[in-house]
């Protein structure tokens, strides 16, 4: 389409310009779904700074100009004016004596998307050219778009209504019809699920198939990162776990706490239709009633009791789907040539696996006293962030440290297929098994800058007192207690404690090779009848989350046994 600016050079004289709406927002019946243009600055484009005036939308019948283009109120307006020549002159008159009085634009789609109505949002595109036209669409413009859409070439669109055709030529079967929804449909799933919608958009006006669709989706994904659903949104600073409570039992006091948990519920079925979800990156120890600063990972809500939300896991916060990590591995063909050439290099075998987090649900019930949730003091609000927190951080290092993964728990690393193993025969762990468990870890080429230790306080005294040289004062652990749960160090690597591995059992290893997955908020319904004879009410909690060990030669298990 030949829209340069050679194309305006004809007979205007100094005719009088005519104010114009050339389209708004107004929802368009576009086939079986309506079309919004958004009408913002940064929505629209000018293939040129003053348009064509064309006769229904024909190349061929250039009437005029469009200048003075701007954006008011959500309406593309421009000032008309028309060429000297004896046609459009007479069509001129006809304007003034308002027997032609409305106008098309013609466009070239460059971004949209479709929402949650059916609707086609064009969130940006290229105005090309005006048209005067018989019939409008666009009915509160007064001067406005026309009726149907064609495609002519690189996502250009006009509306215009073809008077000529029958019936049957226009109008689909409603087999037809039903076939296209469904199709449509099925590639924009697709394309919102990972997230190319804008490939989506151009393989549905194509009229490509599904199987076509798939074919390019796969192509497109084959160099792009792991594509991970989550939650885009951030959390406000005004969040409060208080009030999100408080509006359990009363409606009216529903705010932004239950916006943020509607919106969670897109991606999370509830068990319990009154319960609120909370979103898991609200902090604990906030000086204010409501958190001063938010992060965007589950950690610091966990932080309080949990040694495994203190280590450096790669963690997948807000997932609403499950997530397959991809893997890979290979045998190295580097090789030294001989100078004189008969050496040949050998090849590199490489191989793909993928890990997978999948949604795990753990309940728990939380008694609070009556009269807890009314308060609405900074020690409140952290008190109660805290009791939810601490009621999930033991049951998450269990499940992660030591989950059987079956009966609906998660596969700790314990019991993981591959771990790296070291046996003490019987005796208390000494300097040549720690020694060993790093040579094994080692060994399979894992960064040894990065390990740390996670033990029983039980054990850890028999740390203490061993020692790496006899006669010296050299101990295996130095205690050092500090935050996160970390009591000191083991040959310069951080030692955690924690109840939740058993007793004369030592894990070491690190920790980037553990992937940890949350799923959504928190779930939180209220049982007002908990203890009703002491005014003690509950909060029934659920958690839903995964673990998997990317790289189970990562960690190695010492054991006394």
């Amino acid at each position: 389409m030949n829209l340069e600016n050679d194309t305006f050079e004809m007979e205007i004289r100094q005719s009088e310009p005519i104010e114009a709406v050339l389209s708004t927002d107004t929802p368009v019946q576009m086939g079986d779904s309506e079309e919004v243009l958004l009408h913002h600055p940064e929505n629209i484009e000018f293939h040129t700074a003053r348009l064509p005036l064309l006769l229904n939308h024909d190349q061929a019948e250039q009437i005029g100009i469009v200048e003075g283009l701007r954006i008011m109120g959500n309406k593309l307006m421009g000032k008309i004016r028309l060429a000297s020549d004896d046609k459009s002159q007479e069509i001129l008159q006809d304007i003034k004596d308002g027997i032609r009085e409305n106008l098309s634009i013609g466009y070239q789609v460059i971004k949209a998307h479709f929402d949650d109505l059916g609707r086609k949002i064009v969130t940006k595109y290229r105005v090309m050219e005006v048209s005067l036209v018989p019939i409008p669409a666009d009915k509160n413009a007064g001067i406005g778009r026309t009726l149907e859409c064609v495609q002519e070439k690189d996502d250009f669109f006009i509306r215009t209504f073809k008077q000529e055709n029958t019936m049957s030529e226009n109008i689909q079967s409603r087999k037809e019809k039903n076939i296209e929804r469904e199709r449509a449909s099925e590639i924009l799933s697709l394309a919102n699920h990972h997230n190319k919608m804008d490939l989506g958009l151009e393989y549905v006006e194509s009229g490509s198939s599904v199987e076509e669709f798939r074919s390019a989706l796969l192509s497109s994904m084959e160099s792009k990162p792991l594509d991970i659903q989550k939650l885009s949104y951030d959390l406000p600073k005004e969040y409060s776990v208080v009030n999100a409570l408080r509006g359990i039992q009363d409606v009216s006091a529903r705010g932004l706490e239950w916006e943020i948990s509607q919106d969670l519920e897109k991606h999370q079925n509830k068990s319990n239709a009154n319960a609120v979800l909370l979103d898991t990156r609200a902090m604990v120890g906030s000086s204010d009633v409501v958190q001063t600063s938010v992060d965007s990972q589950i950690q610091d809500f966990l932080q309080a009791k949990s040694v495994i939300a203190n280590l450096p896991v790669t963690r997948f916060s807000g997932l609403t789907a499950d997530l397959k990590i991809p893997v890979g591995t290979s045998a190295s063909g580097f090789t030294a040539l001989q100078t004189d050439g008969t050496t040949q290099a050998s090849e590199t075998d490489i191989t793909f696996s993928s890990r997978e987090l999948s949604p795990h649900r753990f309940a728990d019930v939380v008694p609070l006293s009556y009269g807890i949730l009314q308060s609405a003091t900074p020690d409140m609000e952290n008190f109660v962030r805290r009791t939810i927190a601490n009621t999930f951080a033991q049951g998450y290092d269990d499940q992660i440290i030591g989950g059987s993964g079956s009966s609906g728990n998660v596969r700790g690393i314990l019991n993981t297929t591959g771990i790296n193993t070291v046996s003490c025969g019987g005796s208390d762990p000494a300097f040549a098994n720690i020694l060993s468990c790093i040579t094994e870890i080692g060994a399979d080429n894992v960064d040894l800058t990065k390990l740390a230790f996670i033990v029983n306080p039980a054990n850890l005294d028999n740390l203490s007192t061993a020692v790496k040289y006899s006669s010296t004062a050299s101990p295996l652990l130095d205690m050092n207690v500090v935050e996160g749960g970390q009591v000191g160090t083991m040959m310069g690597y951080p030692v955690f404690a924690t109840t939740k591995i058993s007793a004369d059992n030592y894990l070491l290893g690190d920790f980037s090779h553990l992937a940890v997955g949350e799923f959504g908020g928190v779930e939180i319904s209220m049982n007002p009848f908990f203890d009703d004879r002491r005014f003690i009410q509950s909060l029934n909690a659920i958690f839903t989350f995964d673990a998997v060990a990317i790289h189970p030669t990562a960690f190695c298990k010492l054991t006394k046994a």
